[in-house]
């Protein structure tokens, strides 16, 4: 009967450990590096974005252009 009661002991504490670990491995370690590249990475994508509908607006400005210069 001691060696059930160790047993089950045994794996709980495994349980909570594997819970543990799960649990830390979301946890982001304070790694100041990465986060000013994940703040980083995140600017470019804004500014790229901005960029393509910046593009975007002048491609149709110089179609619309071009079709006002076929109309006259």
């Amino acid at each position: 009967m001691n060696q059930k009661g160790e047993k089950k002991q045994n794996l709980e504490s495994e349980d909570e450990r594997l819970a543990y670990e799960k649990a830390q491995s979301a946890v982001q370690p304070d790694d100041p590096l990465a986060a000013i590249k994940a703040m980083r990475l995140s600017q470019l994508a804004v500014c790229r974005l901005q960029s393509e509908k910046e593009m975007q607006a002048m491609r149709d400005q110089s179609e619309c252009g071009d079709t006002e210069a076929k109309e006259e």
